[in-house]
C-alpha cells in the first residue's frame, strides 16, 4: 500500500462520473430544490424555539451532498454513515417541529412527551439515534403516510453501516480478493454503489416537501392534521 498517494494523492472520479452521470445529474437536480426551499422558507425564521429545527433540516441536506461525494470517492462505508445521521436529521427536524405530544420508549416503558421540551432538557428519551424509530412509532400523529415505510428501509439498509459488520467488510473487498484501503472507485462495486444511490435520491426526492411542512409548523406552531406526507 502506498500511504502517502492514498492519503495525499488527488482522488480521481472519472469512473464514477462516467457509470451514474444520469442519477447523479438527477440527485443533483434534486437536492438544488432542497436547497432553494430550505433558503426559501427555513432562514428567514428567527424564532428561538425552532433553533434547532432549522439546524438540523440544514444538517440532513449537507450530509446528503457529502455523502453523495464521499460515494464519487469510492468511500462506501463512510458515505452509508454519513447518509445515516441524513436520515437522523430529518426526522428530528419533524419531532422538534410537532407541537403534539409524541410516544417513546416500549412497554412498560412506553410515555407521552413533547419532544422539543426533552431535547432542550437532554433527555435520553430525546437522542438522535432515537428519532428515525419514534417517527416511524408516531407516523399518524406527525402527519405521514408512506413515508413510514421507506424511513424503515432506510434504517434497515444504513444499520450495517454504523458499526463492524459483514456489510463494512463487502464494501471493502473485490471479487478478486483485493482490499480496498483508503476508497478509490472500482466498476466491482458498481451494484453497492447504486444501491447507496437509490436511497440518497429517495431522500432528496421527498426533502422539499418534508421541509416545506416542518417550515409550516415553524410559521404556525400548529400541524395541519389533514395533510400527508410520503
Amino acid at each position: 500500500m502506498e500511504l502517502n498517494d492514498i492519503i495525499l494523492g488527488e482522488r480521481e472520479i472519472s469512473g464514477f462520473k462516467s457509470d451514474f452521470e444520469i442519477e447523479v445529474t438527477q440527485i443533483i437536480k434534486r437536492l438544488n430544490t432542497c436547497e432553494s426551499v430550505f433558503e426559501s422558507l427555513m432562514l428567514a425564521n428567527e424564532k428561538p424555539k425552532f433553533k434547532w429545527v432549522n439546524q438540523y433540516v440544514f444538517l440532513s441536506l449537507e450530509t446528503s451532498v457529502t455523502s453523495l461525494r464521499l460515494l464519487a470517492e469510492g468511500h462506501i462505508n463512510a458515505a452509508g454513515n454519513t447518509m445515516r445521521i441524513s436520515y437522523e436529521s430529518l426526522c428530528m427536524s419533524i419531532l422538534l417541529s410537532s407541537p403534539k405530544k409524541l410516544k417513546v420508549g416500549r412497554g412498560k416503558q412506553q410515555k407521552e412527551i413533547d419532544f422539543y421540551s426533552n431535547y432542550i432538557n437532554k433527555d435520553n428519551s430525546a437522542k438522535a439515534h432515537l428519532s428515525i424509530d419514534i417517527v416511524i412509532k408516531n407516523a399518524n400523529t406527525l402527519g405521514l403516510t408512506s413515508g413510514k415505510e421507506w424511513l424503515k428501509q432506510a434504517k434497515n439498509f444504513y444499520n450495517g453501516y454504523s458499526h463492524a459488520s459483514e456489510m463494512v467488510f463487502s464494501s471493502l473487498v473485490l471479487k478478486s480478493g483485493k482490499s480496498i484501503v483508503g476508497g478509490g472507485y472500482n466498476e466491482e462495486k458498481r451494484d453497492i454503489v447504486s444501491n447507496h444511490l437509490e436511497y440518497i435520491d429517495r431522500l432528496a426526492k421527498q426533502l422539499p416537501e418534508l421541509i416545506k411542512e416542518v417550515a409550516s409548523r415553524n410559521l404556525t406552531s400548529t400541524l395541519n392534521g389533514t395533510k400527508t406526507v410520503g
